[in-house]
C-alpha cells in the first residue's frame, strides 16, 4: 500500500514540476504558424496510464486539440490551404484519443467527416471505428459509417456488406439491410453518397465541418442531376452525351449545375460526370490567378 502511495507522489510530483515546463511551451506555440499548433504527444500506452481516472478528459482534450486546429486552418485560407495540414499527426491525435477512451463518439465523427473525404485516409479511419465497434456495441453508426467508406471509396463492396449488416443487426432497422444488398450488388454511388452525406449532417453539431459537408452534398446532387440527364439523352439518342452542350440542346438541364466548389462540370471520354475542381474549393491566390 506504501508503494502504491509513493508512485501516486511520485506522479504528482511530475506534474508540478511539468506546469512552468508547459508554459513556456505553450508560449512558444502561441508564436509559431497554425501548421506547427498541433504539436506532439507523449506514446498513448503511456497517456493511458497517466491519464488513470480521468481517460475521458483526456480523450476530449485531445479532440478538442484536433478541432482547434483544423478550424484554425480552414478559416484561414479554406480547404485548398490543406495542403499544408500536417493531417498525418491530427491522425495521430485521434487515433490516441480513441485509445485511451474508445466511447469518445466525437473522435469517431471527427474522423469519418474529415479525415475521409478531404485527406483520402479510409483505411486509417476504419480501423478507428473498428476500434469503437468493439467498445460501442449498440452504436449502428460506426458500422454504417465503415461499411460506406468500404462501399464508396474503397469498392470492397462483400466488406461493405458486412459492415451494413452489422448496423442493421443493431439497429433492427430494414434500411441498413437494404443497403447491405444494394453494396453487394455495387449499387448507384452517386445515391449512396448523397444518402449517406445526410445522415452525417444530422449527426454532425460542429458547424465548420458541417459547412463542409453540405458544401460536398451540393456537388454530389449537382453530379446526380446531370448523371440522370447524360442516362436519358442515352437512351433517346443510343449514344453517350459528347460535352454538356449536348445534354442542354436536348432540353433534359435548363443549365448547367454550380459547381460549390468552383470548378466547372464536364463529361469526361467515358461519359462520367466530372468537375475541374476535383471537388476541392480553390484558395484566393488561385481564384485571382
Amino acid at each position: 500500500m506504501k508503494s502504491v502511495w509513493r508512485i501516486a507522489g511520485l506522479i504528482f510530483c511530475a506534474f508540478l514540476l511539468l506546469i512552468p515546463v508547459y508554459g513556456q511551451v505553450a508560449a512558444r506555440m502561441s508564436t509559431q504558424p497554425l501548421e506547427e499548433k498541433l504539436g506532439s504527444l507523449p506514446g498513448k500506452e503511456g497517456l493511458k496510464i497517466l491519464a488513470m481516472g480521468h481517460r475521458a478528459l483526456v480523450s476530449e482534450w485531445i479532440f478538442f486539440r484536433v478541432m482547434t486546429y483544423y478550424g484554425g486552418r480552414i478559416d484561414q485560407e479554406a480547404p485548398a490551404s490543406r495542403r499544408n495540414v500536417d493531417y498525418p499527426s491530427m491522425y495521430y491525435f485521434l487515433d490516441t484519443s480513441t485509445y485511451i477512451d474508445p466511447y469518445n463518439i466525437d473522435s469517431y465523427y471527427f474522423a469519418q467527416a474529415i479525415l475521409t473525404w478531404e485527406f483520402g485516409m479510409i483505411r486509417e479511419v476504419n480501423v478507428l471505428l473498428d476500434r469503437g465497434m468493439e467498445h460501442r456495441t449498440w452504436d449502428f453508426y460506426l458500422p454504417f459509417f465503415a461499411g460506406f467508406n468500404s462501399f464508396y471509396f474503397l469498392k470492397d463492396y462483400k466488406e461493405a456488406g458486412r459492415y451494413m449488416e452489422r448496423a442493421s443487426r443493431i439497429a433492427g432497422d430494414p434500411l441498413f439491410a437494404n443497403l447491405a444488398a444494394r453494396f453487394l450488388y455495387e449499387s448507384d454511388e452517386t445515391d449512396t453518397a448523397i444518402s449517406f452525406l445526410k445522415v452525417m449532417i444530422e449527426k454532425t453539431w460542429n458547424q465548420k465541418v458541417r459547412r463542409s459537408l453540405e458544401t460536398r452534398l451540393g456537388a454530389l446532387e449537382a453530379v446526380r442531376a446531370l448523371e440522370k440527364a447524360a442516362r436519358q439523352f442515352e437512351d433517346r439518342f443510343h449514344r453517350k452525351p459528347g460535352n454538356m452542350h449536348d445534354l442542354l440542346n436536348a432540353g433534359l438541364i435548363s443549365r448547367i449545375p454550380q459547381d460549390p466548389y468552383g470548378g466547372m462540370f464536364y463529361l469526361d471520354d467515358h461519359g462520367r460526370i466530372r468537375t475541374t475542381s476535383k471537388f476541392a474549393i480553390k484558395s484566393k491566390n488561385d481564384r485571382s490567378n
